[in-house]
C-alpha cells in the first residue's frame, strides 16, 4: 500500500489540473483522509477496515459508516475517479484522490497544531477539535496558518504533515512488537484517531519524543508492559501498532 501511495504521488505531480476540496463533500473528504491515514500505518484498506476506522471519528463526522453506506460511497468515489478497487477488494487512491486526501490531512494536522500549540488545549482533545476545524480552512487560511505556526512538519502526535518537507528520522518507524525489551527508545508517533486509547497514552506519558522502554513483551498474555518517565502501563497487542518508536541516540 505504501508503494501504491508513492506511485500515485508521482502521477499526481505530473498531472496538470489543480484540485480543490470544494469539489467534494465533507463525507467524501473524511473517506479520503481515512484511506490516506490507513495507508500511512501500513494497513491495506478494504471496505470493512474503512468502515471500522470511520466509526472512531468524532460523532459529528460519523456519517455513512455502516458497511452498506460505505460500499455505496466507495462506488460513487470510484465513478468520480477518486479511488480504484482491486480484485482483492483493496482500495487505492487515484492521483486526484491522493491530492485531495493530502490537502485534507494537511489541514487537519495544522488545525491540531493550532489547537495545542496556540490555543493550549489538552492533547487528547486535539484530534476531535481538528476534525471540527479542518473543513472550514480555505487555501488562503491554510497559508496564513502555516506562517503562524512557523511551518510545522509534524502534528502534535508526530504525524507527518503532507507537503511540509518532513524527513523521517533515522531509526524511526519501530513498532512496539519490534522493540527490544529493556532497550530505551523515543516515541516517534501515536495514532490519534481512537480517543479512548489516546487518552490512556497521554495519561501515561506516551507522547512524541518521550522516552519509552518495553518492560515485558507478554504476547502469550496479549499484553505489553511499558515504562515512560511519567508512568508504567500496559497495552493490548491489538493496539501495539498504534505507537511507533525511534532509536534512542547512542
Amino acid at each position: 500500500m505504501v508503494e501504491s501511495m508513492n506511485d500515485a504521488k508521482e502521477k499526481a505531480r505530473s498531472g496538470s489540473g489543480a484540485v480543490s476540496l470544494s469539489q467534494v463533500s465533507g463525507t467524501v473528504e473524511n473517506y479520503l483522509s481515512s484511506l490516506f491515514k490507513l495507508a500511512e500505518w501500513g494497513i491495506a484498506p478494504t471496505a470493512v477496515r474503512l468502515a471500522d476506522y470511520l466509526r472512531h471519528l468524532p460523532a459529528a463526522e460519523r456519517l455513512g459508516t455502516s458497511l452498506p453506506s460505505v460500499l455505496g460511497m466507495l462506488r460513487r468515489m470510484s465513478r468520480e475517479g477518486l479511488i480504484t478497487v482491486s480484485r482483492e477488494k483493496q482500495i487505492y487512491l487515484t492521483p486526484t484522490g491522493l491530492q485531495l486526501a493530502e490537502i485534507a490531512v494537511r489541514r487537519h494536522r495544522l488545525a491540531e497544531c493550532l489547537v495545542v500549540n496556540v490555543i493550549g488545549m489538552e492533547l487528547h482533545v486535539a484530534c476531535v477539535e481538528g476534525h471540527s476545524l479542518e473543513h472550514a480552512i480555505s487555501a488562503e487560511m491554510e497559508s496564513h496558518l502555516q506562517k503562524l505556526l512557523e511551518f510545522p512538519t509534524t502534528s502534535p502526535f508526530g504525524a507527518p504533515i503532507p507537503g511540509s518537507g518532513y524527513i523521517a528520522p533515522v531509526g524511526g518507524g519501530i513498532t512496539l512488537e519490534e522493540a527490544e525489551p529493556g532497550t530505551l527508545y523515543y516515541v516517534d508517533r501515536v495514532d490519534e484517531e481512537d480517543p479512548v486509547l489516546l487518552r490512556y497514552l497521554v495519561e501515561h506519558g506516551v507522547l512524541p519524543n518521550a522516552r519509552f522502554t518495553v518492560v515485558e513483551a507478554g504476547k502469550y498474555r496479549g499484553v505489553l508492559i511499558f515504562r515512560t518517565d511519567l508512568a508504567e502501563g500496559s497495552i493490548g497487542y491489538e493496539a501495539v501498532r498504534r505507537v511507533l518508536l525511534k532509536q534512542f541516540p547512542q
